[in-house]
Order: structure tokens, then C-alpha cells, then sequence
């Protein structure tokens, strides 16, 4: 797993709209004092980039998380704690869905 820490790769292997670029620089831009780090995954033709956000100064934790294709200019975004992350692994591990 290639991991990024406080960076977002210019070049990518994967090719994504734009306005993702742009909606991740705008979080790393406004959290100068968050420690980032970026993971790329593809299960074509899906992009997934986990975008952790660590701020001990203000002590949380967040993953953004993108979601797109290599066709269209659409992507989803969602953002969860720390905790709300944990909850879902135990959740996944208790009902038994690994």
C-alpha cells in the first residue's frame, strides 16, 4: 500500500476529474496545522482516494473519502471520524462479514 504523508500526488497513476484535485487541495489549504496522509486505490473503473487528516492540536482524526470513475467528471465525497471508522470495524467484524 503506497501512502502519501502531506502530499497529494501531481502525477497519478489514475486519471480523475479535476474537481477532486481541487476539493482535496481546498482541505489540505484549510488544516495547516492537520498532518495529511493520501492512499490511491482502483478497482477499475473506480478510483478511491483516503484522504486522512490527523490534527493533534485540535485532537481529531478524519478520513475524507473520494469515490469516482475514469469516464465522467461525477465523484462522491464522504468524511468520517476516527470513531465512526472504528464502529463500522467492529460492526463488520461482529456481524460477521469479513
Amino acid at each position: 500500500m503506497l501512502v502519501y504523508e502531506n502530499q497529494f500526488p501531481v502525477k497519478s497513476p489514475f486519471k480523475f476529474p479535476q474537481e477532486v484535485h481541487q476539493h482535496i487541495m481546498d482541505i489540505i489549504d484549510a488544516s495547516p496545522t492537520s498532518q495529511f496522509f493520501c492512499h490511491l486505490a482502483t478497482e477499475i473503473p473506480n478510483i478511491y482516494v483516503y484522504l486522512f487528516e490527523h490534527n493533534p492540536l485540535e485532537a481529531y482524526t478524519i478520513c475524507h473519502i473520494f469515490s469516482c470513475d475514469q469516464i465522467g467528471e461525477d465523484y462522491t465525497y464522504q468524511s468520517l471520524s476516527s470513531s465512526q471508522i472504528h464502529m463500522m470495524d467492529q460492526f463488520v467484524l461482529k456481524a460477521n462479514l469479513t
